[in-house]
């Protein structure tokens, strides 16, 4: 090869460098200059949770991970809550989310006075790095069945209808087993319309919780049978669906 190749091909390559070298810097340098992520709770003084931001990760910032504590304010064990995220980007209103928490059963009951901690952000990617998201308690179930908060995100019409889903599958189990054995209930939990709901007017949030409830159920069969078989399957049909009938265990 020529001096003058060699020379040209180093040039190239020199330039090459420099310029990845400012696309690097350029793009760290302008995530850098971002500020932080702020975390805003809302401020509801009769709200029975009280929620507090622990941290912030805003080492990826198009990924930014965050987490708080909630305690429960009030004195009677909380079975569900829900907060709802809002995600602001650049000072403009952006994505609304909700996370639902619910304990379906009585040990995992959110105590009186008692924290846990939580985390937000979590699988989401962002097309600008977000500058702050208020968290809202939007709803809550206590154990003896009454509700509190705005529910816009419609969390109890979606536990209703898990519930009911839940209910009616492990109803409809026990009639085939009953009647048709092991083998039929077999073919029922891979049938898909085995359990259908009573009202088919319901919205779509309470029937997308029913057949929430349904597939909770297959799960918790598919996990006894591989437990301990068949004596198991049957163990587990004679247990309530959840907390709302007593149900201890998760």
């Amino acid at each position: 090869m020529s001096k003058v190749m060699v020379r040209l091909s180093l040039k190239f390559l020199v330039l090459g460098i420099l310029t990845g070298s400012l696309w690097f810097f350029h793009n760290n340098y302008g995530f850098s200059q971002i500020a932080p992520l702020r975390i805003v709770i809302a401020q509801q003084p009769d709200s029975p949770i009280l929620v507090i931001s622990t941290y912030v990760d805003s080492s990826d910032p198009l990924r930014p991970r965050y987490g708080y504590t909630v305690t429960n304010m009030s004195d009677k064990p909380i079975r569900a809550y829900s907060i709802r995220d809002s995600v602001s980007t650049g000072g403009e209103g952006g994505a609304v989310g909700t996370s639902l928490t619910h304990f379906p059963a009585v040990r995992l009951f959110l105590k009186p006075h008692e924290s846990r901690q939580e985390e937000g952000g979590v699988g989401r990617l962002y097309k600008s790095p977000p500058d702050k998201v208020e968290l809202v308690v939007d709803f809550v179930e206590f154990a003896d069945g009454t509700r509190w908060g705005d529910d816009a995100s419609k969390s109890g019409e979606q536990l209703d209808g898990y519930r009911a889903g839940g209910k009616a599958a492990i109803k409809r189990y026990r009639e085939i087993l009953a009647s048709g054995g092991t083998d039929a209930l077999e073919q029922a939990l891979a049938s898909q319309g085995s359990v259908q709901p009573d009202d088919q007017t319901k919205s779509s949030v309470w029937l997308s919780g029913f057949n929430s409830g349904i597939s909770r159920v297959k799960s918790r069969l598919s996990m006894a049978k591989t437990r301990g078989g068949q004596e198991e399957v049957k163990r587990e049909l004679d247990k309530p669906f959840d907390s709302t009938e007593g149900r201890q265990e998760p």
